[in-house]
């Protein structure tokens, strides 16, 4: 059996890591000094590390690295702190960053801190990381629920239903829509994962729930929603847990003015709706159409995609800097606490099974994912999320592979008990015989002996 790093892996199960998140501070020197700036920044460290630390039993605390920044356009947190504010007393996100009054600064620092961790979303991200300890909290939050799982890979299957080729006759424009419009989205995920599309059209599946009419429109009730996917689901053709679908239902020509009614009674314009860890709907009215219009489509669908990556609610279609940002952050995180996990588990497994062999592969594996999850977790606490999510995606990589071996999973199933259930059949009708004969023999000796005493 290969030697494993059995030290370096039991001391990460006491992980505690540090992740520095990098925010600029800008300001305008004919409204403020920066010997005034740099003050302020070292009077709002303490207020942050503090609303920085998880709730619960999290292993990561977060520290929000302020840096006095002469141009902040190209970074994804930016603070810019100035007198030129509506509201004094409101912190004010601008595509630009977050505007701070600096009389709110010498009011109440306190008060700015909160709003500075509100802009980075960190409430948001603790929420995804506590998921992994705790799964109970995908039944109690939303916006956890929603998200597909981090994984280091997706696939996303993009489908148009056609429930009546005869009566719909439209253009799919699948292949230019998906090229124009989702292309450009992957490339702007970047390094997040390696992440594929494809792209099918399925026919003849009608939904159970039709919608009801309602003044000159119609629509479909909140609570029919989950079962609309059901008759679709089976056709689709996914293969992992990690594809994400984009349905676009097309509606027959009647159908006009469709809106989801919510369970409140309220009317949603927006004919579409999230499937938590599976994928986004989209319900298209094709009256007076002759082709699928895919701005349109892709407009509705690209920020629901945008939440099952696990980025807040938005109507924005393009990934931002910010966005980009919190998303490799979430997934470095993940990969990370991830191969942890996976590591502790193939440790347990290795201790509950002594005769397991160990082969040399498998320990360079698990030498490579401990050396990976160190280099990640150093990487964090620099702030340098690039390096920390390379490292921390090969680490993962490393500790699933080296957990599913085949030849650690040949052993998984023949505890001793299939041993014994299989072996006895084969040597029992041999062994009797030989047992008969040798009490035979001890009979005969016996015998013998008593004859010559």
């Amino acid at each position: 059996r290969a030697a494993l790093p059995y030290n370096q892996i039991t001391g990460l199960t006491e992980y505690k890591g540090l992740v520095s998140v990098p925010v600029g501070v800008c300001f305008d020197p004919q409204e403020i000094q920066k010997t005034r700036v740099e003050q302020i920044v070292l009077s709002l460290k303490p207020f942050l590390l503090s609303r920085g630390k998880s709730r619960g039993t999290s292993r990561v605390i977060y520290d929000v690295s302020l840096n006095v920044e002469e141009k902040c356009d190209k970074l994804p947190f930016s603070v810019f702190f100035t007198d030129n504010v509506v509201r004094p007393s409101k912190a004010e996100i601008t595509p630009q960053g977050l505007k701070i009054s600096i009389q709110k600064v010498e009011r109440v620092i306190a008060d700015v801190a909160e709003d500075i961790v509100e802009y980075l979303s960190l409430s948001h991200l603790q929420n995804h990381i506590l998921s992994i300890d705790d799964p109970s909290l995908h039944a109690q939050l939303q916006d956890v629920r929603n998200a597909m799982a981090v994984a280091t890979s997706y696939n996303i299957l993009v489908s148009v239903v056609n429930p009546d080729p005869a009566s719909i006759n439209l253009s799919y424009n699948l292949e230019s829509g998906t090229r124009q419009y989702l292309e450009p989205f992957i490339r702007e995920l970047g390094a997040l994962a390696r992440v594929t599309y494809q792209t099918q059209v399925i026919r003849y599946v009608r939904l159970p729930h039709m919608p009801v009419k309602s003044g000159d429109g119609f629509y479909l009730s909140e609570t029919n929603l989950p079962h609309l996917i059901n008759p679709i689901e089976s056709k689709l053709g996914t293969s992992t847990t990690n594809d994400i679908n984009l349905i676009i239902y097309l509606m027959e020509g009647k159908y006009k003015s469709l809106k989801i009614k919510t369970s409140q009674g309220q009317m949603k314009d927006v004919p579409s709706f999230l499937s938590p860890q599976f994928g986004a709907v989209l319900l298209y009215e094709t009256t007076n159409k002759t082709e699928i219009d895919h701005s349109e489509t892709f407009n509705v669908l690209l920020p629901q995609l945008k939440q099952l990556l696990g980025l807040k609610p938005t109507t924005s279609a393009n990934v931002s800097l910010k966005e980009n940002y919190q998303m490799k952050l979430r997934a470095a995180i993940t990969h990370t606490l991830r191969s942890i996990d996976t590591l502790n588990s193939l440790i347990r497994l290795v201790d509950s099974i002594p005769n397991m062999v160990i082969g040399d592969h498998i320990a360079d594996q698990v030498t490579s994912a401990v050396e990976g999850i160190n280099k990640a977790q150093s990487a964090l606490s620099n702030g340098d999320l690039e390096e920390a999510l390379l490292h921390a995606s090969l680490a993962r990589d490393a500790a699933e592979k080296s957990f599913s071996d085949p030849s650690i999973l040949a052993l998984l199933y023949f505890p001793d008990d299939q041993k014994f259930a299989i072996y006895i059949p084969l040597f029992l009708p041999v062994g009797l015989p030989l047992i008969v004969a040798y009490l035979e023999i001890a009979k005969q000796w016996k015998k013998n002996k008593q004859k010559t005493d």
